[in-house]
């Protein structure tokens, strides 16, 4: 090369520095903005976590102490105040109720519960089922069957409980041997609990059923 290319090259070098700089300078502002933006978005990510997490577990402190008391207006305050575990302080609510013999009471809060579109399956799902155990014979026909086609959909959380309550209901209706085939069913699925299974196999024998080999040893 040159004296005069590398020259050339040093001048032309020392122009695209100069020009680099004078674009810093002019656009210095937006790449500060951009730092701040990211920097600023991190922070606020985690104070936001950090205050759900705060949130979560006063109202969780909160909740408890809700439920210790075992008086619904410590649940009702609950409720009100819209928090994530106001679903949770109703069906405990329905609980309370319930044993304080407000039956009605407690089936307008399981129904709060159950008809909610924005509360999640499980939460709404268990308000079903409770309702099918504390006024089934009561539901009309309709319904109670769209509550037993919901609650016995494959997957669904309590599925084997509803069935158990579907053999109830063929016992209140005087039919016996359907109340032992739902029975039946529930002993034979692998994922039965000891405790549903106990409790299945009495019913069968209480209703004159009999009970398979495989069954009666499980």
């Amino acid at each position: 090369m040159s004296e005069s290319d590398s020259f050339i090259d040093e001048v032309s070098e020392e122009v695209r520095r100069d020009r680099l700089f004078k674009l810093f300078k002019k656009y210095a502002w937006i790449l500060g903005l951009v730092v701040v933006a990211i920097v600023g978005g991190t922070a606020y990510n985690e104070w936001d976590k950090s205050a759900s997490q705060k949130e979560a577990r006063l109202t969780g402190d909160v909740l408890r102490a809700a439920a210790a008391s075992g008086e619904a207006s410590a649940l009702n305050a609950v409720i009100e105040q819209g928090a994530p575990s106001a679903v949770i302080a109703e069906l405990q609510l329905a609980n309370v109720l319930e044993a304080e013999g407000e039956a009605e009471g407690a089936l307008s809060a399981l129904r709060s519960v159950a008809t909610n579109l924005d509360v999640a399956l499980v939460y709404s799902d268990l308000a079903w089922l409770k309702i099918l155990m504390l006024d089934g014979a009561n539901m009309a026909a309709s319904e109670r069957s769209g509550a037993y086609e919901r609650l016995m959909a494959p997957g669904a959380p309590y599925r084997l409980l509803a069935q158990e309550q579907l053999a109830m209901q063929y016992v209140r209706d005087g039919d016996n041997e359907a109340a032992i085939g739902e029975l039946t069913a529930i002993l034979n699925d692998p994922s039965v609990t000891a405790s549903l299974r106990s409790r299945a196999q009495q019913l069968i024998v209480a209703l004159g059923g009999e009970l398979e080999p495989e069954s009666a040893n499980g």
